[in-house]
């Protein structure tokens, strides 16, 4: 877990003096059989207990024409979401003791089948339906409402189970297919970034593919990336990347 990023993303929201009501947490469902998943759960740390949003989850329920999760054990111990949670709870408690919240936390796994084909799932499909279903919500572009994107960047060497080692060689190559997958998603279109990736069908794990289409397709923005860092383990030349930014609207 990369602390610094952490701290530096979540300063921008101590620096504006903004603190929303309303917080959703768009996560990887690394134990989800789902491509996307919406469960009204709450969570309790040890800083207190976060209450979930009911009115914007049957909002979004009523929207979608199919069950919104059917796993929730899914959620149990997902840092994708537990991490957030906490610095959350960390920064309200630090700087905005006065301001309470509540969360949506929302599970998207890989669309491995759309990436296989270089193309993004159409607007009939489940993904996009729901992605638009969720920009649709009353209140969505409240500005007491915030968007937290938490994904994971690339996942390489032999600790993710690739035969080949994060050698000097491998981490530039990584770097430079990441920096284009971040350009497509700032400067250009889903297929591009749906092509990007399937230049070598995701083989670098990069685990953020669901929630960045649910956010570019729903909600029809773009990121803007700081540039990425990357965690190399020696012990075992793995690494993993990091990234941090705004996702903002098109013109």
């Amino acid at each position: 877990m990369n602390l610094g990023l952490y701290a530096e993303t979540y300063a921008q929201w101590r620096d504006a003096s903004w603190f929303p009501s309303r917080i959703i947490i768009l996560g990887v469902g690394h134990r989800s059989r789902d491509e996307f998943a919406c469960l009204p759960a709450g969570f309790k740390t040890p800083l207190g207990e976060v209450e979930p949003d009911h009115s914007f989850h049957n909002a979004l329920a009523a929207r979608c024409p199919f069950p919104l999760v059917r796993d929730a054990k899914a959620f149990q111990g997902e840092h994708s979401i537990e991490f957030v949670v906490v610095w959350l709870q960390v920064l309200r408690d630090l700087f905005f003791p006065d301001r309470s919240f509540t969360i949506l936390p929302i599970l998207c796994s890989g669309l491995q089948d759309f990436v296989e084909k270089g193309v993004p799932p159409s607007e009939s499909d489940p993904a996009t339906v729901f992605a638009k279903a969720l920009a649709s919500l009353p209140g969505a572009d409240d500005p007491d409402t915030a968007w937290v994107a938490s994904i994971d960047g690339c996942h390489v060497g032999p600790r993710f189970q690739h035969p080949f080692e994060a050698d000097e060689k491998v981490r530039r190559l990584v770097a430079s297919w990441e920096k284009h997958l971040w350009s497509v998603a700032s400067t250009e279109t889903l297929p591009a970034f749906f092509q990007h990736l399937s230049s070598n069908s995701n083989g670098f794990y990069f685990d953020g593919v669901g929630v960045l289409h649910a956010l570019l397709a729903g909600r029809n923005l773009k990121a803007e990336i700081q540039p990425t860092v990357q965690w190399h383990e020696p012990s075992d030349q793995s690494l993993v990347s990091f990234s941090r930014g705004h996702l903002v609207a098109t013109s």
